[in-house]
């Protein structure tokens, strides 16, 4: 009887921890205008849970911010037409991102309206 209530124990946090583990986009502002952002591709990030595209942007400055762009799944991306190479270091991009809460260069990216090397980007729905 033992054994089984551990066997049980285990399971449920298990399950538990599975459940709370996702996070979604409860860390980024929640404003209905996202903030536009043009920069150059560092590094395009196809892997789980979510692909990220890192960039460089000039500031009014003139320094160079390094931002992070949080994306779907690789698997909801390849449904709307994406793939692991539809961006590439070098790119030009021009994007919207809602930013994180916490001010850092972090942002949830919009597909809508999304420009690579001043060609629009047309695949897939925005999700």
């Amino acid at each position: 009887m033992k054994g089984k209530l551990s066997s049980l124990v285990a399971c449920l946090l298990i399950i538990c921890g599975s459940l709370t583990a996702h996070h979604g986009t409860s860390n980024y502002a929640t404003t209905a205008e996202g903030i536009p952002l043009s920069g150059v591709v560092t590094e395009f990030v196809w892997a789980n849970p979510h692909v990220y595209v890192l960039f460089d942007v000039t500031d009014e400055k003139g320094s160079i911010v390094h931002w992070a762009g949080e994306m779907n799944s690789p698997s909801v991306l390849k449904n709307a037409g994406w793939s692991k190479n539809t961006l590439k270091a070098g790119d030009q991009i021009n994007l919207t991102v809602r930013p994180n809460k916490a001010g850092t260069p972090v942002g949830l990216v919009s597909r809508a309206n999304l420009t690579i090397n001043g060609k629009p980007l047309k695949v897939g729905p925005e999700q």
